[in-house]
């Protein structure tokens, strides 16, 4: 009889409470979940977040994370203007950072709650946090080259048709193409920038006529040397590394391969802002970060998730110490100042014959 008194009496409250658009206070308030808001790239890169970094961080921040893709830099400089922040963190191109930053998008990374050792060798941003790295390079055909020893193995060699005849491809933008061009005429990989643009178009001239395709998704240089059209291009290496795996004749060369980021950014007026940090700090943590790599073949940055990393994994991953070694760093400051410049002088040199 008590416990239906008890019962009773808990359930004249709730209707009574109700009756005035009021609630019982929940039992336990530490249960109530925020919601974090992130934008991303989407796609499988956007099912890997969601697999190796938000789902583990829910569950340890008990912090809800709602992920939707595309990035889209004009939409988040239209929120942050009109003060409608709809989206708290956006992986970006790390590029983006430098624009964003001028832009006056991004709220700075609160580095007492976000280790800043999770940047590792890479250039720590006031503004982003870089997180994932992938290398743009030299693909070959094995079925060509079946020998690694006489594969192609700079960008000399790429750009040697006698020795190394056949067709070309090559990526349709200016970005990392223009980097590959001063690799082959000597530039050394640490030396690339400021760039000496009208010597890598030069260069360039010279390679024009053994290009047989400028490749653009989704007719990619994968598919192009399965095909047998060309002997030679240039791809990510995420990209070579799942075209290994389902059987094209692929090789690559970790040698003059451009390393590029992404970054983790946060967008400014954001209401989440205690929150998003706290997302941020165990994004980046090792653990979750080599799951990642083992599911994008994308390299981590936080240098504790490399050893973390599977190891059948680690031959296709950039961000090993040996595979550091042979690689040029993608300056993208740099290039976040001066591509637009670079677009409109390439799309007007591509038709060229």
């Amino acid at each position: 009889m008590g416990t239906k008194r008890g019962f009773s009496a808990w359930l004249l409250l709730t209707v009574s409470l109700s009756m005035f658009g009021l609630s019982l206070p929940r039992s336990n308030p530490a249960d109530a979940e925020e919601v974090v808001n992130v934008i991303h790239y989407g796609g499988q890169f956007g099912e890997a977040l969601r697999k190796a970094l938000f789902d583990p961080a829910e569950a340890r921040l008990h912090i809800r994370i709602h992920d939707v893709s595309r990035t889209d830099m004009a939409k988040i400089k239209a929120m942050v203007q009109s003060g409608k922040v709809e989206w708290d963190i956006a992986n970006v191109n790390t590029l983006e950072v430098w624009r964003g930053v001028k832009e006056g998008v991004w709220e700075p990374i609160d580095y007492s709650i976000v280790d800043r050792s999770v940047v590792g060798s890479s250039k720590e941003y006031e503004y982003g946090i870089p997180f994932v790295a992938l290398a743009v390079g030299l693909v070959y055909s094995t079925k060509t080259y079946p020998s690694p020893d006489k594969a192609p193995q700079s960008w000399a060699d790429f750009w040697d048709v006698k020795r190394f005849p056949g067709g070309r491809t090559l990526e349709n933008r200016a970005r990392y193409v223009l980097e590959f061009a001063l690799m082959a005429d000597g530039v050394p990989a640490g030396k690339l920038y400021p760039m000496d643009v009208d010597r890598a178009f030069k260069k360039l001239d010279q390679i024009k006529p053994s290009i047989t395709t400028w490749s653009q998704p989704p007719a990619g240089p994968a598919q192009l040397i399965a095909d047998g059209e060309v002997v030679m291009g240039d791809m990510p290496n995420n990209e070579w590394a799942e075209a290994a795996r389902q059987g094209v004749p692929i090789g690559w060369q970790w040698n003059q391969a451009l390393l590029t980021t992404n970054a983790w950014t946060v967008l400014k007026g954001t209401p989440h802002k205690q929150a998003v940090m706290q997302v941020l700090r165990e994004i980046t943590k090792p653990d979750l970060e080599a799951k990642l790599a083992e599911l994008t073949y994308m390299g981590p940055i936080n240098p504790k998730a490399v050893p973390l990393v599977p190891s059948k994994v680690l031959p296709y991953v950039p961000t090993t110490p040996d595979h550091l070694k042979k690689q040029a760093v993608f300056d993208h400051e740099w290039m976040g100042a001066h591509e637009a410049e670079l677009i409109e002088k390439w799309t007007a040199w591509v038709p060229k014959k």
